[in-house]
């Protein structure tokens, strides 16, 4: 049944995906594409609007993949868009829920810490995935297949605004918005 496989999905990706939103990127990718509920390119574009409205990127990607899985009827995408926020968001609370009974000993205990410094290096290989993904997807845009020459300037531009020029993300956004909109 679709809900079950939507929520054992995303419990499965709240469960295991450590670092926030970003590094859930490439899980959350993996497992939608994985059993080709969406394809690369509308998770690309998930991403995009998941960034650009409020809210964890992973609920909101949750919420979308289950209402466009199950939609497009308003009952069965509800409860689809639902079950997967349940689905991701469910982990989260779960183990804050434990933690926070006994923060003070798991604070200092040395088998956190050395847990917590193994999946580091995880995390930064989670964004790093989704880094090329989105290159990937940026460069070779899949309605066209062909090499988007344009996706390395603006890259390029927006990397010096916001690193050099410590430009805020929503202006970022506004302006790669705007480049796409004369560009395309």
């Amino acid at each position: 049944m679709i809900y079950w496989d939507l929520f054992f999905v995303f419990f499965k990706i709240g469960l295991f995906s450590f670092g926030g939103g970003l590094a859930m990127v490439s899980v959350i990718q993996q497992e939608v594409l994985a059993h080709g509920w969406i394809p690369a390119a509308e998770y690309a574009r998930i991403i995009t609007i998941s960034q650009m409205t409020p809210g964890p990127i992973a609920v909101n990607t949750a919420t979308y993949v289950g209402a466009r899985v199950c939609g497009p009827e308003f009952v069965p995408a509800f409860l689809g868009s639902f079950i997967a926020t349940l689905g991701v968001s469910l982990p989260s609370f779960i183990i804050v829920y434990f933690v926070a009974r006994s923060l003070e000993k798991f604070s200092k205990s040395t088998l956190v810490q050395q847990a917590l410094c193994g999946i580091r290096p995880a995390v930064i290989a989670f964004m790093i995935t989704a880094v090329i993904f989105f290159l990937n997807i940026t460069l070779w845009p899949e309605e066209t297949g062909a090499f988007n020459p344009i996706g390395i300037p603006v890259l390029a531009l927006l990397f010096y605004l916001h690193y050099f020029r410590k430009v805020g993300a929503i202006s970022l956004m506004l302006i790669s918005g705007l480049i796409g909109m004369v560009v395309y």
